[in-house]
């Protein structure tokens, strides 16, 4: 299971590739899943119609304990981080801050563009061209990555996977 933060599904709601984002867990063999602290920050029309509770696939979980880190973080984030850690989920978190006060925490983490990355290395992100457009896509829109993150998630090599 990986616990969405606002912020992954907000970048990826504004440039259009919310469904991309359901290939790649599909592809994982995972589900999403969001806190209700981040539920109640998602702004995006289509980003809404995918809670699992209007038909999507995208559960909604309340979440205990998250107040502890709301002294450095968001409720969105303290709710991702409360909610991997209690299950041994992975936390998909862009923030700086709340991505370190994980690492303390010993929650595993992704962000978008580890997720991205994930989609490129299986399939279903077809070939460099669009990973370099998606990264474009995301840049345009201020989604901030520093020259070095973009040339490692461009130099992924794809993973030879055989399926049954």
């Amino acid at each position: 299971m990986i616990v969405l933060d606002t912020s992954v599904i907000s970048a990826l709601s504004e440039i259009g590739r919310l469904d991309l984002l359901s290939e790649i867990l599909n592809r994982l063999g995972t589900n999403a899943i969001i806190p209700h602290t981040v539920e109640k920050e998602i702004i995006f029309q289509e980003a809404i119609a995918l809670l699992k509770k209007n038909g999507g696939w995208i559960e909604v979980e309340k979440v205990k304990d998250y107040k502890k880190y709301l002294l450095n973080l968001h409720d969105g984030e303290s709710g991702v981080i409360a909610l991997a850690k209690t299950h041994g989920w992975i936390a998909a978190l862009d923030d700086l801050d709340a991505r370190k006060i994980a690492r303390k925490e010993n929650v595993k983490i992704t962000g978008t563009l580890g997720i991205v990355k994930m989609g490129y290395e299986r399939c279903p992100i077809k070939d460099k061209q669009e990973l370099q457009l998606i990264i474009n896509e995301l840049k345009n829109v201020g989604f901030f990555m520093t020259p070095d993150i973009q040339e490692r998630i461009l130099d992924t090599e794809k993973l030879k996977i055989k399926f049954s």
